[in-house]
This record gives structure tokens, sequence and C-alpha cells, in this order.
């Protein structure tokens, strides 16, 4: 069985446009997330699914050769990068999540091989900062999802499975921690993850440890508070 991690990128974002390319401790973002995936030792690669016309800026800043499809269609674009890999398991992870932790992953994907669930997820309900997200995919759902959706559920097809009550398994913290905001999508995001990987530099911090740092940080953690969003579904 193949797992692979798909991270779903591209240029257009309408708030930060281009903010993947933005330097994180002397690395383009997306670089950063590239090395954290790649950090996860019971995957077997790591892949960049992106637009067609934004491959080549993408290739020059990772140096990785992505896989694309359009640009209003991302589930397309994964089923692409799974079907390229020869992928049985697909890891969906987003651009935007510099701090994404491997440690997280790696359970992730370990759950998956003992829960027999079509997906394993860490946001609903969400109790560990925005900036962790990630889902682990059964690629034969994924597929039968794309014989499904039409319109903008092929890009939120995640939220559409939650919100339609597909069976999964859940990885929870033991407290809630969704007050943090670990994602990018203002510059004050990029303010918060910029200094955490000002302490980190080029190690590879899990979750606990970053976790650790943000509770030791009030006042970093205040500079988006503003930005951080109430998801409804929240551990209490």
């Amino acid at each position: 069985m193949r797992t692979i991690i798909a991270i779903q990128a591209r240029l257009g974002s309408s708030r930060m446009p281009r903010k993947i390319l933005c330097d994180i401790h002397g690395r383009p973002m997306l670089n950063q997330i590239l090395r954290r995936c790649r950090a996860v030792s019971n995957a077997d690669g790591v892949a960049i699914a992106c637009p067609e016309w934004d491959k080549t800026p993408i290739k020059m800043a990772t140096g990785l050769d992505p896989i694309t499809g359009p640009e209003d269609d991302v589930l397309t674009r994964l089923l692409n990068v799974a079907d390229e890999l020869e992928a049985d398991k697909l890891v969906r992870v987003t651009a935007d999540c510099p701090l994404i932790p491997p440690d997280m992953i790696r359970m992730g994907i370990e759950a998956m091989e003992k829960a027999h669930t079509p997906v394993v997820q860490n946001w609903r309900p969400r109790t560990f900062p925005d900036g962790f997200d990630f889902e682990v995919w059964d690629v034969p759902v994924l597929q039968a999802l794309s014989e499904k959706l039409r319109g903008k559920d092929r890009e939120y097809f995640a939220l559409w499975a939650m919100n339609n009550n597909m069976t999964n398994h859940s990885i929870e913290g033991r407290e809630n921690l969704s007050k943090w905001r670990l994602t990018v999508d203002y510059p004050e995001d990029l303010e918060v993850v910029r200094a955490i990987y000002a302490e980190m530099g080029d190690e590879v911090w899990g979750s606990d440890l970053i976790l650790r740092w943000c509770a030791k940080n009030p006042q970093i953690m205040k500079l988006n508070k503003k930005h951080v969003k109430d998801f409804g579904e929240t551990k209490k």
C-alpha cells in the first residue's frame, strides 16, 4: 500500500497573492512545508499539486516538478497525483500551513491503517490550531467523490464530506487550542510563523514543541488573534 502526501498549492491567493513563495527563515514557505512533509517517516513520497500555469515558478522555488490540473478543480489535481504516483492512500496538506506537524501526519497514517475508515482528519471537531490541518484519504473514496461532486464542491470536497456525515476517524487533542492560528492568509499570520521559525531554525519541530512555544509566547500569538475563525464545531 502506497501512501503519498499531496501539497495542494497555487499562486493565485486572493488575500495574499503568491504567499506560498514568501520568505520564511531563508526559504520560500512552500519549501518549508515540503521539508516538513518529507520528514513523515511512514509516507512513501511527497508531491505538489498545482494549476498548470503555476508549475514553472513552483518548480523553480522547490526543485520539485509539480503535478498539475485545473485551477478550479482541486479534486482532479489531487487524483492526478494519486494516479501518477500510484497511491492507495493520499494525505492532503494545503500550502498555507508552514508548521504542519510531521508527527501528526504520521499518526494519521497509522490511524488509517488501523481504523479501516474512508478518511482520517484532525479538524472536525477542531481542537488544534488552524494550520495543523490534514486528511488521509482512501483513494477509491476520492474517486467516488469525483464522480459525484460538481462545481465549488470539488474545491471544498473535504468539507462536503464532513457536512454529509462521511464515516471518518478524528484525531483530537487533550484540550481545545483552536484559539491559536498557525496558517498564513494575512501579514499578521506571517509575523507569527516567522517568529516561530526564528527560534526553530532548520529543525523540524513536532506538534508538542510548536504548541509549547505558542503557550510561552502569548504576546506573539495575539498578533493575528483578530483573524481566528469561529469554526462552529470545536471541542469544549
